[in-house]
């Protein structure tokens, strides 16, 4: 008997029981192994090891586990490779190889630099062009993604369209030229405060007597970052243009949209580190005003706080105070609604009352310190209403948007305005995800506050998973400020407060209380992932589970998710070559660092292998060729 035939991609079809040959393969794989099962059955997959068969999890766990023989690339796993060119092979071979080079990915960007003032930018685009931005991008602008998004179609997999134009904080630093017309160089200081002529360099909090600096003041910082450089607010405005031809564009393809999205493009990034600044003293005011560490404030302890801050204040103006904090008339406050009912916009008058009563306490001076001005006050409402803006786009489309995370010192106004755009935005159903960086001690905590903050608000939560992207900067900056480093001491703590999160969100989408996207390169992960869904009974798709990779990389997982009918998804960025430089370089980064883990080596095995394949392949058929023309 004939072996029967894989079926359409993404069907069960080829999760049954199927003939195989005497020595015992399997059929199970997408039908460009077909012509490798000739007859014969089994009760059970030699590859799984599953008797009476394996269900659809065991299957997808196997087959992305397929190089058990370090040396073979399995038929399964051929027909990954199978779609791509022996010239695209090797390109991918070389770019990843090359990523494993310390000192060229070290210097990458002083390279660049010095090939583009020698060699010209022609020929530097050129080389660029060709080599990274073919492997990690989609191309220069829209007409150029549709290719790679038919290919990816073609095997199951949605893309995320973004827009990778970028800046690293370093060049947005970059202080002005005596040519530079004021307000259109890069900058990173926010604009004046308060019309006395201090900006909010001048205002920047304090650690331990220091400024808490930037990346842009870091000597040596890798341009390793996502953050866009500040020219002026009317830059902000045309970059939601940007966005939203990338919504559209999501909206166009088939099945769910996704479109990224990085809030440093839509406002200035030391306004971010403000913001950020403002709202950890929210929380600073709630842990001191908690004197038994049970979690809650109290009446009494409320007004301890209260009259450090304003000692002059009534009773009544305390009460009135607390009342607006207590919604819930319990008599006491959590951080949730405490975090909920104190403003960003409330710092600028607070301060003038502590200035007017003259207090002088240590609260009372750090709050001063970090509070937003009303002029920046101004500049986040615009910030929020440039995001808004977009949330409203992405509900019109029904496209999910994706909010990146970005360094620890812009993350919680980056989580701030999440927050407040999921209480309108994610009521029905999740549009806006907010990214969890699993490398920081306390997004583990984070996760579980925000979750508890949907249930109680009655919206739907939405997460990106990830392990996080900045670890060389975050570093450094603690070092130099001589604070505590906010990443785990160890991988081995990344991986399991990963796990952890992982864990409590599947938790949550099986309560059909929230969709997660689990952004990882990890193979480990991946496989938690979809044995915790069938642990759950969460199908493949329609779930609320969704699986994204970067374009260029981890293939061998994307592709046979997509292939098993689960919810993959590669991130397609596009962009002028020399705007997603910065990007093209990060990639580098990121690959250097994974190259010394299992995910890139068994990449570049499996390229290996298959290019010594065809190469074999090649040869047979050369030397039969020179037999036929003999005879």
């Amino acid at each position: 008997a004939a072996a029967a035939p894989c079926g359409p991609v993404g069907t069960t079809a080829r999760l049954q029981r199927l003939p195989v040959s005497p020595a015992g393969r399997w059929h199970c794989c997408p039908s460009s192994c077909s012509a490798l099962v000739p007859l014969g059955t089994l009760s059970h997959c030699p590859w799984c090891y599953g008797s009476g068969g394996c269900s659809r999890q065991q299957h997808l766990i196997s087959i992305i586990n397929s190089s058990r023989d370090k040396h073979m690339v399995r038929p399964c796993c051929r027909s990954i490779f199978n779609m791509r060119s022996t010239g695209e092979l090797l390109r991918m071979y070389v770019v990843l190889k090359a990523c494993s080079i310390t000192p060229l990915v070290k210097n990458a960007e002083a390279l660049v630099r010095t090939s583009r003032r020698v060699l010209g930018d022609a020929f530097t685009f050129g080389v660029m062009r060709h080599t990274f931005m073919k492997q990690f991008c989609a191309g220069e602008n829209e007409e150029d993604l549709r290719p790679t998004i038919d290919l990816l179609r073609a095997n199951g997999i949605a893309t995320i369209i973004d827009y990778a134009a970028e800046d690293d904080v370093e060049s947005a630093a970059k202080p002005a030229g005596k040519g530079d017309a004021a307000g259109q160089h890069p900058s990173t200081t926010a604009a004046t405060t308060d019309g006395s002529g201090n900006t909010a360099a001048d205002a920047a909090p304090l650690i331990d007597g220091a400024p808490v600096l930037g990346a842009t003041q870091l000597p040596g910082a890798v341009a390793v970052s996502r953050t866009y450089s500040y020219e002026d607010e009317a830059t902000c405005d045309k970059h939601v243009n940007i966005f939203l031809q990338a919504i559209a564009t999501g909206a166009k393809l088939p099945g769910q949209g996704f479109a990224a999205i990085k809030v440093t493009a839509l406002g200035n990034p030391t306004l971010l580190e403000r913001m950020s600044a403002a709202l950890l003293e929210i929380r600073s005011l709630f842990r001191e005003a908690d004197l038994d560490g049970d979690g809650f404030v109290d009446r009494g302890e409320f007004d301890t706080l209260y009259k450090q801050l304003f000692p002059a204040a009534s009773q009544e103006t305390i009460d009135r105070a607390f009342a607006s904090l207590d919604w819930e008339g319990n008599g006491k406050v959590d951080i949730i609604s405490w975090s909920h009912r104190i403003h960003l916009a409330d710092m600028p008058g607070m301060v003038q009352r502590i200035k007017s009563q003259g207090t002088c306490t240590r609260l009372s001076q750090e709050l001063v310190a970090v509070a937003l001005t009303r002029e920046e006050v101004k500049l986040a409402k615009a910030l929020l209403g440039r995001v808004a803006k977009l949330a409203a786009a992405a509900v019109g489309t029904n496209v999910k948007l994706m909010i990146d995370a970005e360094h620890s010192y812009f993350q919680p106004a980056i989580d701030h305005t999440t927050q407040v755009l999921s209480l309108t935005y994610n009521k029905d159903s999740p549009i806006i995800f907010n990214t969890y960086q699993a490398y920081l001690k306390g997004s583990y905590e984070r996760l579980a506050e925000d979750m508890e903050r949907a249930r109680r608000k009655g919206y739907v939560f939405a997460a990106k998973l990830v392990r996080g992207a900045y670890v060389q900067l975050e570093r450094k900056r603690a070092d130099a400020l001589g604070y505590e480093s906010p990443i785990w001491d160890t991988i081995e703590g990344t991986h399991a407060n990963y796990n952890k999160c992982l864990e409590a969100v599947l938790d949550e989408v099986a309560q059909d209380r929230a969709e997660v996207m689990i952004a990882s390169h990890n193979q480990a992960s991946i496989e938690r992932t979809v044995a915790g869904m069938a642990k759950r009974g969460l199908s493949p798709s329609g779930s609320g589970v969704y699986f994204g990779q970067l374009l260029g990389m981890a293939d061998n997982l994307t592709f046979p998710l997509g292939q098993y009918g689960y919810e993959a998804f590669k991130y397609v960025p596009y962009g002028p070559i020399e705007l997603v430089m910065p990007y093209l370089i990060r990639r580098a980064h990121e690959n250097s660092a994974m190259t010394k883990g299992p995910g890139i080596g068994k990449e570049l095995r499996m390229l290996r292998s298959e290019l010594g394949r065809r190469l074999m392949q090649l040869g047979s058929s050369s030397r039969g060729r020179k037999v036929h023309a003999t005879a």
